[in-house]
């Protein structure tokens, strides 16, 4: 419960997939899988910084944001 709620995630599926994966992965003992867990750290930063990020445009040199913009003062 505590890994689906660092990663912000309430359904009960999502715990029941890390379970799985634990199975698959024959981890059986609390030991076993913060070892894998230390071992997969790598990967998981390197997939949420792509996904955080998605491609896109750059921002013009020149672009200034105006918060107020359009608002009657």
């Amino acid at each position: 419960m505590t890994i689906a709620c660092t990663n912000n995630k309430r359904k009960l599926n999502y715990v029941v997939g890390i379970l799985k994966n634990w199975d698959n992965e024959s981890l059986l003992t609390v030991e076993e899988i913060d070892s894998y867990d230390e071992n997969q750290k790598p990967v998981l930063k390197h997939k949420q910084l792509t996904e955080s990020f998605p491609g896109g445009r750059d921002i013009p040199s020149g672009f200034e944001l105006d918060l107020s913009a359009g608002e009657d003062r």
